[in-house]
């Protein structure tokens, strides 16, 4: 594929620097957004055993940081494998894993915008609001646990698809 900038026109494939740059770019962004996303889950867990003033500032320090880095990075993994299909030949947006692969992508952003972010909202509520919500908390932290564990499955998945692109 060629792509013009100004008067220059530059090849891309498998093996030019535009397409290994793009890449890297796809993979640190999945790894920063939503490797973080899996561990906030897991420290989540374990704050929430120590009680609520741990889970409360483990909360608003992952909050914190996915506001500021790993969404952005998440969100941008996305695009850079946009990105990588239009730069190489090879690939196209009608092969079977890429289509498989951007549906997960947009299952995952359904998942973390429609359930996931307001689940969590209420559930930063009913924490701050302290002991008198202790049981909306602790339902709403099942609520969240299940939708992050469904977030990180639609991961996975995405993951698996992309390293073996089933149909090749």
């Amino acid at each position: 594929m060629a792509l013009g900038f100004g008067d220059a026109l530059v090849a891309a494939n498998f093996n030019s620097g535009w397409y290994q740059t793009v890449l890297v770019v796809h993979l640190v962004c999945a790894v920063v957004g939503f490797g973080a996303s899996a561990l906030g889950t897991v420290m989540l867990r374990r704050a929430w055993a120590d009680g609520p003033d741990a889970a409360a500032a483990v909360r608003r320090a992952f909050e914190f940081a996915s506001n500021r880095l790993t969404d952005m990075a998440a969100y941008l993994a996305g695009i850079a494998g946009v990105v990588a299909v239009l730069v190489d030949d090879r690939w196209t947006f009608r092969q079977g894993w890429v289509t498989t692969a951007f549906i997960l992508y947009f299952a995952w952003l359904g998942i973390a915008h429609g359930a996931l972010r307001p689940t969590s909202a209420k559930l930063a509520d009913a924490m701050d609001a302290g002991p008198e919500r202790s049981d909306d908390a602790e339902r709403l932290r099942g609520r969240a646990e299940l939708w992050s564990m469904a977030s990180n499955l639609v991961i996975v998945a995405a993951v698996a698809v992309m390293v073996t692109k089933p149909g090749l």
